[in-house]
């Protein structure tokens, strides 16, 4: 459902063709949210079979035409009910974590590097974030400082992850780098 509502949010700004939703997607929320362009499109028809979106081709000037996607009234309404329900839970998928879980007899200079590794992607998407909040493009389409606010706000919380990401993995590779003490256990299961 959070898809749909991006895509109902992003067209209430303007109307606009599926390719330029993409742009829309990767330049603002891709902090958090992201989508590929097939499910871009595959969501873009189902609201419009649901008349919650309706679809104008713009002849291309030598081009082939574009299909700019606007919304309709109930598709107005629809994006009110969304932002009115409440959020659905979060449900974190960490990949290096998940890795990291099962890492105790891993080498140790191959599992620093994979928290160095990770520590650059983080800071690499940490820079990205930033250069974000200095683009006037990003909040030009803005339709009241309030909500320039709020995009703002959603990206500088893109830059505090980050910054939360990068402590911890410079604790965990300060603890991993300690000497281990005493044995550890090995686990079996019972009666094995």
């Amino acid at each position: 459902m959070s898809l749909r509502g991006a895509i109902l949010g992003f067209l209430s700004l303007e109307p606009t063709s599926g390719y330029t939703l993409k742009q829309r997607f990767d330049g603002s929320v891709r902090s958090f949210w992201s989508a590929t362009q097939s499910q871009i499109y595959r969501e873009l028809h189902a609201l419009e079979r649901e008349g919650l979106v309706e679809v104008e081709a713009v002849p291309g000037n030598g081009k082939p035409e574009r299909k700019v996607y606007s919304l309709t009234k109930a598709g107005r309404a629809a994006l009110q009910q969304w932002l009115g329900e409440p959020l659905e839970p979060l449900v974190l998928r960490h990949p290096m974590l998940l890795k990291l879980v099962f890492a105790a007899n891993a080498d140790p200079p191959a599992l620093s590097g994979i928290l160095e590794g990770y520590a650059r992607g983080v800071a690499e998407t940490r820079t990205e974030y930033a250069a974000r909040l200095k683009d006037e493009a990003i909040f030009s389409l803005a339709r009241s400082p309030r909500e320039a606010a709020i995009w703002r706000l959603s990206i500088e919380h893109g830059v505090a992850w980050c910054d939360a990401e990068l402590r911890w993995i410079e604790r965990a590779r300060t603890i991993l780098a300690r000497p281990a003490k005493g044995k550890g256990k090995t686990w079996s299961r019972k009666g094995k």
